[in-house]
């Protein structure tokens, strides 16, 4: 069974101190990774500002005053999420992880000055076809009162090898014919600026061509979590209150500058919305919930 490793804070630690820990601390290949600890860092007496999302939901897209957007909790807790990939028992490199998918749900309302306690787990290691994949859980809640949770799955790539051939990524879906247009609007290097602004990420694939083609990138490619935020983002916006559960996929990068498109449609009693190229029609990013 595997180890737990325990990080404890009073309020969120300085992502600045945490950033040159991601980049630059060496990793074992991972092929060699066996049995990693699982990784649990905590917060308490968070703040929830209501200047922090006022900016995040103008980058987003987000109506201001409504409830807080289902997806910023994400970024509250993403200095947690640096500080386990900077440790050194962290087992993978975290600039070679792929984002696959996430899994939001909204277990009750938080509210702008809520002091909020937020968990981090980095878990559930397995082996697949691609490489080594693992859970990061979020919980958050205040006054002992679950407000929020959240499944984001990573992917850290086998290294290419005679056992292990490098075949072609399948090629992403297209929305269907019928789906309906919410949107159309470009994406460039200042969309992802903004983001990292407001979100903490300042990931160098996301801020940089040079950068992103050093990990093995055409170019930077916008943040998953913008994708998804902002298509949910977008009118007519569903309320996200207590309850919800949103599905996340996570397929093909958005290569900048790009247009993307906004599309909708009905499938299987679920609503389906995602960030599709104008060009290929291509889905970048789709998510679902309940209709």
């Amino acid at each position: 069974m595997a180890s737990t490793l325990h990080l404890s804070y009073s309020g969120l630690p300085s992502q600045w101190i945490s950033y040159p820990q991601v980049l630059g601390r060496k990793r074992p290949p991972v092929a060699s990774v066996k049995d990693p600890p699982v990784m649990q860092a905590r917060a308490q007496g968070v703040p929830l500002r209501a200047s922090q999302l006022s900016r995040y939901a103008s980058v987003c897209g987000f109506t201001e005053g409504r409830s807080v957007p289902c997806t910023f909790l994400h970024v509250l807790a993403m200095p947690l999420h640096l500080k386990i990939f900077a440790t050194k028992t962290f087992p993978l490199r975290p600039m070679g992880l792929i984002h696959l998918s996430n899994v939001i749900e909204v277990l009750s309302e938080p509210r702008a000055g809520d002091l909020l306690d937020v968990e981090v787990k980095a878990r559930n290691y397995r082996e697949t076809d691609a490489g080594l994949a693992f859970d990061m859980d979020t919980l958050v809640t205040t006054r002992n009162e679950e407000l929020w949770r959240e499944t984001c799955v990573f992917l850290s790539r086998w290294p290419e090898s005679p056992d292990r051939p490098a075949g072609r990524p399948p090629r992403p879906p297209k929305a269907p014919r019928d789906a309906a247009v919410l949107s159309q609007f470009e994406v460039t290097m200042r969309t992802v600026w903004d983001y990292a602004r407001v979100s903490s990420d300042y990931n160098p694939i996301h801020l940089s061509d040079r950068a992103a083609r050093y990990f093995g990138l055409r170019g930077a490619i916008a943040h998953g979590m913008w994708s998804l935020a902002r298509s949910l983002a977008q009118p007519p916006m569903p309320a996200y209150g207590a309850g919800t559960r949103i599905d996340a996929q996570f397929l093909t990068p958005v290569q900048l500058p790009a247009k993307v498109a906004i599309k909708e449609w009905r499938e299987e009693g679920q609503v389906k919305r995602a960030l599709c190229d104008v060009r290929t029609g291509r889905v970048h990013m789709y998510a679902c919930w309940a209709a």
